[in-house]
């Protein structure tokens, strides 16, 4: 069996080193704690060596997490009761738990890429319930809106690629942008109500900084996935809620 070394884990100033022989824990009451924040998992994830490598588990039940290495070539989205191995020497891990966005530095050895069987989830029943935001139910209308704003971004997983203007969006959806506008309005009214910051401020900030939050927090906690690119392109679309 190969050694695949320690890992190092940054988290505001704290470092963490791991062996190999080891696991870490992350979350609201785990190994690393991240916050007191109820919207936070009490453990959301764990790294641990699964056959010679680096696994990195999301241990939680709603929140995705996102991993990017240090050049920005390479993204993985993590959804809840997966992992995946890490195979760069340096990741950043990012999250977001109602209004707060977290971000973990994780530096390893380069290690060779392979296929790896994702380990088991590990049951998260401790210290107290835990509030779920990204679950949020969304109408058919909504999530076409989602979808169309952050079209871009979906074809082309990790790029910061501009987003359309609500015109093209509007246009894109056969919508009067009158109706585009109260569309918005409602889901950003809707997810901020549920814990999502960053959707409410001045005329100027809301118009310039609140479709890109929007389509950052909705690609991050997974709410829309490329895959969902069908609903506007054929017209398909599931129903999650009212």
């Amino acid at each position: 069996m190969s050694d695949p070394g320690a890992l190092r884990v940054e988290f505001v100033g704290e470092e963490i080193l791991v062996p190999p022989h080891a696991e870490l824990t992350f979350g609201r009451s785990a190994d690393l704690v991240i916050d007191d924040n109820p919207y936070l998992h009490r453990v959301l994830g764990r790294f641990s060596v699964v056959r010679d490598m680096w696994w990195l588990t999301n241990t939680g039940r709603s929140s995705a997490l996102a991993v990017t290495d240090a050049a920005g070539s390479s993204y993985s989205r993590i959804a809840p009761g997966s992992g995946m191995a890490i195979t760069f020497p340096e990741v950043s891990v990012r999250f977001e738990a109602g209004a707060a966005r977290y971000e973990i530095e994780v530096f390893i050895p380069a290690l060779e890429v392979e296929t790896r069987p994702e380990p088991e989830p590990r049951p998260d029943d401790s210290a107290g319930p835990t509030v779920t935001v990204s679950r949020v139910p969304l109408t058919p209308e909504q999530l076409e809106l989602l979808v169309a704003l952050a079209e871009p971004r979906l074809l082309e997983p990790g790029s910061q690629a501009a987003l359309p203007t609500n015109k093209a969006v509007a246009a894109r959806l056969a919508w009067s942008r009158s109706k585009f506008n109260r569309k918005l309005d409602a889901l950003c009214a809707k997810l901020a109500r549920a814990g999502v910051a960053g959707l409410h401020g001045s005329a100027g900030e809301l118009a310039r900084d609140r479709r890109l939050r929007l389509v950052e927090h909705a690609i991050t906690t997974g709410v829309v996935n490329p895959e969902d690119l069908r609903v506007i392109d054929r017209g398909v679309v599931p129903i999650d809620g009212s």
